[in-house]
């Protein structure tokens, strides 16, 4: 049991420090007595609750998906280091790609259960820093089609032009 208390505690003192950053967390605390890591889990939980019962699902994943990303990639613009930049830089390359594939394959997509809880899942991997999921998804998927396909459209002007040749 101590060990559950130690974990629960050390996460508590993890969320109240991030939270300790957000003005608006720390106005809730003041004006309602509430500490703003119950706060927090309680908004989460009730959003979390509204994207497993499909109410309102694909803009409450959405909002998740561009909000926080939002916040970070402006926190990240301010910060002397370019690492975090090129992160939220290409999570937003990963998300731009998603939402058009996800706008062509929507109507198929709706009809799988719980989508928007793993659209859910998925975003928040491709957002953490302990993760950085877009990233690895880019180096090992996205950035291999690019090259390919720069590549090969590099390879038909010249084949033209040999071809023009030998005409």
């Amino acid at each position: 049991m101590d060990q559950a208390h130690g974990a629960f505690n050390k996460y508590y003192t993890e969320a109240d420090t991030l939270l300790a950053r957000l003005p608006i967390a720390q106005k809730f605390q003041e004006k309602t007595g509430v500490s703003k890591v119950y706060g927090a889990s309680g908004i989460a939980g009730v959003g979390l609750l509204l994207v497993f019962l499909n109410i309102g699902a694909s803009l409450l994943v959405n909002l998740t998906g561009f909000g926080y990303a939002a916040y970070a990639s402006m926190e990240a613009i301010e910060t002397p280091g370019k690492e975090d930049d090129a992160q939220w830089l290409t999570y937003w390359v990963v998300f731009g790609l998603f939402n058009v594939l996800e706008y062509f394959t929507g109507f198929l997509l709706y009809w799988f259960p719980f989508y928007y809880l793993i659209k859910l899942g998925f975003l928040v991997w491709l957002m953490a820093p302990a993760t950085r999921g877009a990233e690895r998804l880019y180096h090992s998927g996205l950035k291999p089609l690019m090259l390919q396909a720069c590549n090969s459209q590099r390879s038909v002007p010249a084949n033209k032009a040999a071809e023009a040749k030998s005409d």
